[in-house]
């Protein structure tokens, strides 16, 4: 598998139902409905929460709040994000998933110093003034007069096509039933299978999801303890943004 511009994220922790709706006041904007998955990234040294395409990295200025299982979130223009956890997860889990938010958030009342610097600034749009951009418009549109111009003056003489004309009765009959092949590989379903399998046999047996572990272990849960992700970069890197958005606006 190619993971070229693909950063991974170990799953620290798992629950199997979760339920995330955006606020704006009393009006809803959004929901969603999954299992949660708390992703560490060591490459940007940060926690992300995930429920389906919905992702949200932790940072140590954020305000979240709420105890037990549900918990609000900050989002951009005063919106705010209600997290639920459904279903029967084990206190221990419970406990690791606070203690995660604590340090890596203001979660509790908890104040902490800025979160680690990755390096990650949103690059500013290049400056194109409204004069350059009506006179490359003006350009397309005689490149294309030109263009069509040309091709009504020359016609279709000068071309030369190599592809012959095929009449029907020379084309054979032909057994396609002998001929056809799959390019699927006979093993590909079977790798996958055993693929698929490793992943749900580490995501039972992350000892996080049974114990109550320090922070520092936390961070510390590898690829060989729990289950991996592999999301393209360019996609955390612009969740991340947008959570540094939402501190520069509080």
């Amino acid at each position: 598998m190619n993971m070229s511009g693909r950063s991974k994220g170990v799953e620290v922790l798992y629950f199997d139902e979760a339920e995330i709706q955006k606020m704006r006041g009393n009006t809803p904007i959004f929901a969603a409905m999954g299992p949660l998955n708390v992703l560490y990234f060591k490459e940007f040294d940060r926690f992300v929460l995930q429920i389906n395409d919905w992702r949200y990295p932790l940072l140590r200025r954020l305000n979240i709040s709420g105890s037990d299982k549900s918990f609000t979130l900050p989002g951009m223009n005063n919106a705010t994000f209600t997290l639920r956890i459904l279903g029967n997860p084990t206190q221990d889990t419970l406990k690791n998933f606070e203690t995660i938010l604590m340090n890596n958030s203001r979660f509790g009342g908890k104040t902490l110093e800025t979160s680690p610097d990755d390096k990650l600034v949103r690059s500013k749009p290049k400056d194109t003034t409204l004069m350059t951009k009506v006179t490359e418009t003006a350009k397309n549109i005689v490149d294309s007069i030109k263009a069509k111009t040309e091709t009504i003056k020359t016609g279709t003489k000068h071309i030369n096509s190599t592809k012959k004309r095929t009449h029907l009765k020379d084309i054979k009959n032909k057994d396609f039933k002998k001929t056809a092949h799959s390019t699927i590989k006979k093993d590909f379903f079977e790798s996958q299978q055993k693929l698929t399998q490793g992943f749900f046999n580490k995501r039972e047996a992350n000892y996080n999801l049974t114990h109550a572990v320090d922070y520092s272990d936390l961070k510390k849960t590898t690829c060989c303890k729990a289950a991996t992700f592999f999301i393209p970069k360019e996609e955390v890197e612009e969740a991340i943004l947008n959570n540094k958005d939402i501190v520069l606006t509080k």
